[in-house]
């Protein structure tokens, strides 16, 4: 089990109603809807989905593969965003109930500034909307040089390239879906 992350540009809403099995059709011609995306609104992290609505049907300009990691692999490699960020190892308890550090832990605790608004998201499922992909996009850009001189035989530097392309699309109209 893993995570996958994609992007999507240019979203429009559709108009749908859905059929006996709960797939969207044209309301007018009651044919089947193709080519759609829905995403789901993570409520633990509100805000994240600005400019999309939890469940509606859209249509897109444009969708990429941005990532698709085991969970260990992702926050592994969000842990190093969050040290490239800067935030301190900040003490944590984890699922067992001890305790350990982290640099994410910082932003699990409320800490905002660089990537934090993707430091502290579900590693499951939910959107990140085009304004928060905005802001995302921009720290991706501003912190690119420091990101490709980590040298980890590129696991970190690729999985950053992905996402700051994955942000850039979705900032552009679109969301970043994770499932």
């Amino acid at each position: 089990m893993g995570l996958d992350i994609t992007a999507y540009r240019k979203l429009t809403k559709l108009d749908v109603v859905f059929d006996a099995d709960g797939e969207p059709i044209d309301p007018t011609t009651r044919e089947p809807i193709e080519t759609y995306v829905r995403f789901y609104v993570n409520h633990h992290f509100p805000g994240r989905e600005q400019g999309v609505e939890d469940r509606a049907v859209y249509a897109y300009e444009d969708a990429d593969a941005v990532m698709s990691r085991g969970y260990g692999g992702y926050n592994r490699w969000r842990e190093q965003l969050a040290k490239l960020a800067g935030y301190p190892l900040t003490e944590y308890v984890n699922s067992f109930g001890q305790k350990e550090q982290a640099h994410a832990a910082a932003c699990w605790n409320g800490a905002t500034g660089p990537f934090s608004e993707l430091i502290n998201f579900a590693d499951n499922e939910g959107v990140i909307g085009p304004v928060v992909a905005a802001k995302l996009a921009k720290d991706f850009a501003e912190f690119e040089e420091r990101a490709a001189a980590i040298g980890d035989g590129d696991y970190f530097h690729s999985g950053y390239q992905a996402m700051k392309r994955g942000c850039e699309m979705a900032a552009d109209g679109g969301a970043l879906k994770f499932s």
